[in-house]
């Protein structure tokens, strides 16, 4: 199984911090992992990645 994770950092969210709202989106979906039974299921479909502003930035997709 790969777990790929794409997070485009091309708008207002990553500007002034880059590394840091990749650091959160990556902490979010961490946590949904973890906190989740379901997550990893959901997320062979396919799930968003959003910044702090709610804008979907990227997918996390679980390749089997």
């Amino acid at each position: 199984m790969d777990i790929t994770i794409t997070i485009n950092t091309d708008n207002a969210a990553f500007e002034d911090n880059a590394g840091g709202e990749i650091a959160r989106i990556l902490r979010v979906t961490a946590a949904q992992f973890e906190e989740n039974e379901g997550y990893l299921e959901k997320a062979v479909h396919g799930t968003p990645c959003r910044d702090f502003n709610g804008n979907t930035v990227g997918r996390i997709e679980v390749l089997a």
